[in-house]
């Protein structure tokens, strides 16, 4: 399998074959982010605004009720 035919992760771009990665979408867009960035995504979603597409931390989503 070549690297141009694995997932990667959209933070940190290392491949399936380095790290476990988890699928997620965002706005109707499949990608996937490794284990170790996904800290990130939840606690610091604004270091990966230019990496989602639509991607805006200024308008976060209503709290589940």
């Amino acid at each position: 399998m070549n690297k141009e035919s694995l997932n990667i992760c959209i933070s940190c771009e290392r491949t399936e074959n380095i790290v476990p990665l988890v699928s997620i979408t965002f706005a109707q867009n499949a990608t996937w982010i490794c284990t170790q960035c996904l800290p990130t995504l939840i606690h610091d979603p604004q270091k990966l605004v230019g990496k989602f597409e639509n991607m805006n931390t200024d308008n976060p989503p209503d709290a589940l009720n």
